[in-house]
């Protein structure tokens, strides 16, 4: 028989998120119901952007990858179908960039080009959609800093996180409450002003005599085990940095219940629940949920201790939130879990040559699996770089991302650190976060869903909306039944879509539309009677919604690791024929001041000129605006032409056909210019700009005449492809040349699959010179 202390596995209720209509007990049911009422009306997406490299040259082109992820299953969303895209630049916080991306099946190709005119400095790619961005958003995760120069060669050192004097020490017992009499786990996190960990030891005090020693164990965090005596009084100093600070502990209840992780396994995650004698027997229940799904709840009778072991076999990875309620249905208890770190996608990456020579072919076999080592068909992106390129200040990745950034209010010490397998204490490290982090800061906890409902307001649309309108707006003035719009591009072969108003005027540009209009502009006409006069009303304000509100919000990045560390370029130099001159640019400028934006606005140009000229070309004679012969005006004058012409013209009363002028010459010929807004307004039409359009990244292929040619090869950034697809075997093969750099390169494969895996991979090969 069990002794009564070591009830082991007395009930466990499991619930499938998407069927979970057996109901074994009132309360189970009533805990189970109420958490999903909350979870299931937040409905949201979660971005990740992807770049090929972290710093950048200007006239280069940033290459990005964005994910959009439902927030719950991280499976490619279709909430959203305009990813807004925003570089900015930190310093002065000014946007230097903004384009419309189209978001197809969750994913995002994207490129934008960075101008010669920018000044050197940190920058910060910014993503947005309808389904993440909200109005009363606290915290935004959804950017990637980049580094900008005008020449890597003139790359300062980056300079790692360093320490300061300031020093806050916290302390956090497992569960929230310490209890007296039974044995407690405390854990402490001490940090400097700017949230970067200082690495401690130090002792505690039970009525002023040393009982336990600590030290930290990883990024300024650790614990102990100690049994508290609500009768006695406990601190803590620190001997190491040596502190005269005394800290005291939370408030010691007297009566109460404790829950405690013993263990976690792959297969099951194992608790204790503790009481203090005082208390009598009472049925507890135990809810464990991730990302507002709820996976199990646990009943069971406690007396003095009591150990429940749940199985993992269903939960994905990431935080769980584990909460003990009592008999009335309530939280007494709660702590933040991590489960299935195992459960990722694992990327192989085999290279059919570890060296390689400038210009030569590289053969990359990509092979995917899940963790049971069974193939999976995943979405990936891949970007080979120069290793200079990196930026080494920058610890954010995809699994840094979705499982920690994204779920924990606050930044996060070097995040990678837990997913890096050759990290030594890395699951002990991570359940010392959580601890340290309280469920209060986890996103799904029940509270921050409770706020979320209420004051969850999507800031943008996928849509524009316009309205058509008289002209002249009296109090009798009313709209004649509904009204067409015509919608097309500058393209004849682009397309073009009628769409019909509501009743009062008003229709909507959708993404199709947008879609339609890629890398250019959307023409909007009323398609009414001359009179009375029909106008569109209509104004693309996202970004200026944007920039109102990303102020209010605080953004959140992980923070660098702590040390100090010089980036060398240790390649060697570059070696370029004397008869090749490497030209940085070649611009061409024009006086002309007047540049109008595509073709279908210069043809509208043309026409106009014609329109409201008044010049005319004398015929037989060519003068300009001949008044001599003034009856025929139908030879227009064409610009750049060279005419003659004449100025103060005037009839001699005294003689028929004798006329004088005051002076004459000859002049090359020029049509007024005229604005955008006066050519939209002349034929009645408002412009609104589609998708920022795709571009295919350059990747030569060498022969055996070109690899010879004597022009050099400067790419820093030798492939990037957002958009390889496994096959059923999760297997895929890429091809792609070096360039005439001879240096370490760098890859990085990042990427999901149909079921909400996640997986990265890093590797990197050297290029030499070809002898």
């Amino acid at each position: 028989m069990f002794e009564r202390k070591y009830i082991i596995f007395l009930f466990l209720f499991i619930i499938c998120y998407f069927n979970y209509s057996q109901v074994v007990d009132t309360k189970i049911s009533l805990i189970a119901n109420q958490f999903q009422d909350f979870s299931k009306k937040k409905n949201s997406d979660l971005l990740y952007l992807q770049t090929n490299k972290g710093i950048y040259e200007t006239q280069e082109d940033i290459w990005f990858k964005g994910y959009v992820l439902d927030a719950q299953l991280f499976l490619p969303s279709e909430n959203s179908k305009t990813l807004f895209v925003q570089l900015i630049e930190d310093k002065t916080d000014k946007t230097v960039w903004e384009e419309k991306y189209e978001i197809e099946s969750g994913f995002v190709n994207g490129h934008l080009y960075l101008n010669d005119s920018l000044q050197v400095g940190s920058y910060t790619l910014a993503a947005y959609s309808s389904s993440s961005f909200y109005k009363d958003t606290k915290e935004f995760h959804a950017v990637r800093k980049l580094q900008i120069l005008k020449d890597i060669k003139s790359k300062a050192n980056l300079e790692f996180a360093k320490k300061d004097s300031i020093l806050h020490f916290t302390t956090f017992p497992e569960g929230g409450d310490l209890v007296s009499g039974i044995q407690n786990r405390i854990t402490f996190k001490a940090e400097n002003a700017k949230g970067l960990p200082i690495g401690v030891s130090g002792t505690l005090y039970e009525n002023n005599i040393p009982i336990v020693e600590f030290k930290s164990m990883h990024a300024g965090m650790g614990s102990f085990l100690f049994t508290p005596n609500s009768n006695n009084n406990y601190h803590i100093q620190l001997t190491k940095p040596q502190k005269d600070t005394i800290y005291y502990l939370p408030k010691i209840i007297h009566s109460g219940k404790t829950l405690q992780l013993l263990n976690t396994t792959k297969s099951h995650v194992i608790f204790k629940i503790s009481q203090t004698p005082n208390l009598t027997e009472e049925t507890i229940y135990l809810r464990i949920q991730t990302r507002g799904i709820l996976y199990s709840v646990a009943m069971g009778t406690l007396m003095k201790e009591l150990i429940i072991k749940i199985p993992l076999k269903d939960i994905p990875q990431g935080i769980a939130e584990v909460t003990l309620f009592n008999e009335n249905i309530e939280p007494i208890e709660e702590r933040l879990i991590y489960v299935n770190l195992e459960k990722k996608l694992n990327i192989k990456t085999i290279l059919n040559k570890s060296e390689y020579v400038t210009r030569e072919k590289t053969i990359l076999k990509i092979k995917v699996t899940d963790q049971n080592n069974e193939p999976v068909i995943t979405h990936l992106g891949l970007s080979v770089f120069d290793k200079l390129y990196q930026n080494k200040l920058d610890t954010k990745n995809i699994l840094t991302h979705f499982y920690l950034s994204t779920q924990l209010q606050g930044n996060i010490y070097n995040p990678a650190y837990y997913f890096n397998e050759d990290s030594k204490n890395r699951l002990e490290a991570l359940n010392l976060l959580l601890l340290t982090q309280g469920w209060r800061r986890y996103v799904w906890s029940e509270d921050n869903l409770k706020k979320q409902h209420i004051h969850t307001q999507p800031l943008l649309s996928d849509s524009i909306v316009g309205k058509v309108r008289l002209e002249r707006i009296t109090k009798k003035s009313k709209i004649e039944g509904q009204k067409m719009v015509m919608v097309y591009t500058s393209g004849s072969l682009k397309g073009k879509d009628l769409i019909m108003a509501d009743p009062i005027g008003v229709f909507s540009i959708n993404y199709n539309h947008l879609k339609m209009a890629e890398k250019g502009y959307l023409y909007i006409k009323p398609m009414t009677p001359e009179k009375p006069k029909y106008l569109i009303k209509i104004n693309d304000n996202s970004f200026n919604i944007i920039n109102k509100n990303r102020k209010k919000v605080i953004t959140k990045y992980p923070f660098p690791k702590l040390k100090e560390e010089t980036l060398t370029d240790d390649r060697e130099p570059l070696i370029v024929s004397d008869e090749v001159n490497k030209l940085k640019e070649v611009v061409l400028s024009t006086k002309k001041k007047q540049v109008f934006r595509d073709k279908y606005l210069g043809t509208l140009d043309s026409l106009a000129k014609l329109d409201i000229s008044k010049d005319y070309v004398g015929i037989p004679c060519g003068t300009l605006n001949c008044q001599v012969h003034p009856y025929n005006r139908s030879k227009k004058p064409v610009e750049g032409e060279v005419y003659y012409y004449v100025k103060g013209f005037k009839w001699n009363t005294n003689g028929e056909g004798v006329y004088t002028i005051t002076s004459s010459g000859y002049m090359t010929y020029k049509y007024p210019e005229l604005t955008e807004g006066y050519l939209l307004k002349k034929f009645n039409l408002r412009m609104i700009k589609g998708y920022y359009g795709k571009r295919e990244f350059y990747n030569p292929k060498y022969n055996e005449e070109t690899v010879k040619d004597p022009f050099p090869d400067y790419r820093n950034t030798l492939f990037w492809k957002p958009d390889i697809i496994t096959n059923e075997n999760g297997e895929a093969t890429i091809e792609f040349y070096c360039s005439d750099i001879n240096t370490k390169f760098i890859g990085i494969i990042e990427g999901i699959d149909g079921s909400g895996l996640i997986g990265n991979k890093k590797f990197d090969f050297r290029v030499r010179k070809s002898e």
